[in-house]
């Protein structure tokens, strides 16, 4: 194999790389906003605070 081959061929790694950083940097960003919309959507579920102990209030009654 010959220099210039050798150039292109790193250099096209080298390109595929760069280029699956960036798609998982996309994906962790989304990942990243759906969770924080997810922890504001539960902090608006609970309508009152639990107490210490918690026994007796929540109650599961599907079967």
């Amino acid at each position: 194999m010959d220099i210039g081959a050798m150039s292109i061929g790193m250099s096209l790694a080298k390109v595929q790389q760069s280029a699956g950083l960036s798609v998982a940097k996309k994906a962790m960003n989304s990942q990243e906003i759906a969770a924080e919309g997810l922890l504001k959507m539960a902090e608006g579920a609970v309508s009152e605070p639990v107490p210490a102990d918690g026994i007796g209030q929540i109650l599961d009654v599907r079967g």
